[in-house]
């Protein structure tokens, strides 16, 4: 067996006392919407969404075989997935992740701690050097070092957010296993800080491929309003169902919520069937 690796834990609590500089006017992209969409497989889970004001993240697999660490093969962590593509390309993007979605202002992304990918080139220098240093780390013996532990906080906080170029993954819908380019993806994610709820922020496969772990996590973060991304109706951009009928089950859902301004939910659904080719 492959020897495994210990990433202990990894603190991001100390960047929260750190003063926070705000741009104070948002500045919208000419090329790429000015939208973070998010989507899943079932209404059910767009009604609950939409019915607690909340988007709980999940511990999502990361396949970071590119990197070429021994012993490393595969880490999770807690997130939730969005991506800032032109509508008029997301059938695509629907097909592999589901055909329920909701949508945001960039700029109330940016400022809930939802960061964009970076994509790396296995065969460059770039993804050379992070793999050099990321060993050496870990290899680091000098363990109660409080600069090695800054340094390795860093890295690892840094590898949440980086992916391939291209890779494997499998499809939502259909569950097949297929090569794709993940930056047709065009992905953005939010990740807390679970260390309030004394959970690994990063979990290597040695642990993650217990049966039911990563499910157990994953619960437990659900609903909970200090790792969960919180919003009001007014910060929806759009919500996209796929026919009238589910059109009219949310809005069955809406009136029995007692929401005040339900002409303002429904003022935002995108029936998809009905509009795509709108797009």
């Amino acid at each position: 067996m492959e020897n495994s690796v210990n990433l202990g834990k990894i603190n991001l609590k100390s960047r929260k006392s750190e003063e926070i500089r705000r741009v104070s006017n948002h500045v919208p992209s000419t090329i790429q919407p000015d939208t973070l969409f998010t989507f899943t497989t079932q209404l059910e889970f767009l009604l609950k969404y939409l019915k607690n004001r909340m988007i709980s993240p999940r511990y999502c697999e990361e396949d970071v075989r590119y990197l070429y660490i021994k012993g490393i093969k595969y880490i999770a962590y807690p997130m939730k997935c969005f991506c800032d593509i032109n509508m008029r390309k997301l059938n695509y993007h629907m097909e592999w992740y589901g055909d329920y979605g909701i949508a945001f202002e960039k700029d109330w992304g940016m400022k809930h701690n939802i960061q964009p990918v970076h994509y790396l080139n296995e065969n460059s220098d770039l993804r050379k050097d992070i793999s050099k240093v990321f060993r050496a780390v870990i290899k680091e013996e000098e363990r109660g070092s409080k600069t090695h532990e800054m340094l390795k906080n860093y890295l690892l906080h840094e590898l949440m957010y980086y992916k391939p170029y291209q890779g494997k993954i499998r499809n939502r819908k259909n569950r097949g296993v297929y090569q794709k380019c993940f930056t047709d993806e065009c992905e953005w994610r939010y990740i807390p800080d679970v260390s309030s709820m004394n959970l690994q922020q990063a979990i290597p496969e040695s642990v993650s491929h217990e049966d039911g772990f990563l499910q157990l996590y994953s619960d437990a973060m659900d609903l909970n309003k200090d790792v969960s991304l919180c919003f009001e109706y007014s910060n929806i951009k759009h919500i996209i169902v796929q026919t009238l009928d589910e059109y009219r089950i949310l809005s069955d859902a809406v009136e029995s919520w007692g929401v005040e301004d339900k002409a303002e939910i429904l003022s935002k659904v995108i029936v998809w069937k009905d509009k795509k080719e709108d797009f």
